[in-house]
């Protein structure tokens, strides 16, 4: 089976882990007290604008996934999972250590404006333990948590870009399988804080709303929640990576626990 992808961007300021083509990581930075971490100026969440030109309607996606052909277990469903984030010293990022980031994860599908389209919105929310007040009452660290989204069949990444506190961004990408072409418009919006109930140990938590504008028959979106063992910052840029990178890349990265790597499709429904 013959697959490909065509991309197409919509975001002027795109970031990604080039050089070592990593999926997108949600970063939170941190230097001073606080129970509740928020920017001055947080922007919101884009509006789903839609495909410039899109056909009306395509078929459903046929064949062998990618997954299935690879031996690689994807849910049905979005799932409750835990995987690993990375905590690492402000002043130096090889300090660092794996804490536990647990998850939950639900989607609504509904109409979009978009004729032929629908409209998948994706939540997910993570929530990382294991950290302390500093004598300053603030915090040491820095933390990554690793995620991404991937087409079913091409097992193809979607571009996404890395994030740094509250964000919100959007792109536009062509999934082509067998031929059949099938456009679709993304929406992140990242948000972090965090809470100590107890004035000792701090949570931080992840919370990402992300919205996609989809042909109604195409039921190939899949998210990644990375374990990941450890986390080179200098691998950070804010350029757009256009390599080619698939699932199997990520399961191969030596930063990457691939055994308990989390994925689940979400959107599948078709709305009536």
């Amino acid at each position: 089976m013959k697959q490909a992808m065509a991309l197409a961007f919509a975001a002027a300021m795109a970031l990604s882990l080039a050089g070592c083509g990593e999926p997108a990581s949600a970063s939170q930075s941190v230097s001073q007290p606080a129970s509740v971490s928020q920017p001055e100026s947080a922007s919101q969440p884009a509006s789903a604008s839609q495909p410039e030109s899109a056909p009306v309607s395509v078929p459903a996606p046929t064949g062998e996934s990618y997954f299935d052909a690879n031996g690689i277990p994807v849910l049905d469903e979005p799932s409750n999972f835990e995987v690993h984030a990375i905590a690492y010293d402000m002043e130096d990022s090889t300090i660092q250590r794996p804490v536990s980031a647990k998850g939950t994860a639900h989607a609504v599908v509904a109409d979009s404006e978009k004729e032929g389209y629908k409209k998948v919105i994706l939540y997910v929310s993570v929530t990382c333990s294991g950290f302390e007040y500093n004598e300053q009452g603030g915090l040491d660290e820095n933390l990554s948590y690793h995620s991404g989204f991937y087409d079913l069949y091409t097992g193809r990444a979607l571009p996404t870009r890395s994030t740094t506190d509250d964000t919100t961004y959007d792109y536009t990408t062509t999934v082509e399988v067998d031929g059949v072409s099938y456009d679709l418009y993304y929406s992140k919006d990242v948000r972090w804080h965090w809470e100590s109930p107890d004035g000792v140990e701090v949570f931080r938590f992840c919370d990402q709303t992300i919205t996609f504008e989809v042909p109604k028959a195409y039921d190939g979106l899949v998210y990644c929640a990375t374990d990941k063992v450890s986390y080179d910052r200098s691998t950070y840029s804010e350029e757009i990576d256009e390599s080619e990178y698939y699932a199997m890349d990520l399961l191969n990265d030596e930063s990457v626990a691939a055994d308990t790597t989390v994925f689940f499709r979400f959107g599948t429904d078709i709305p009536a």
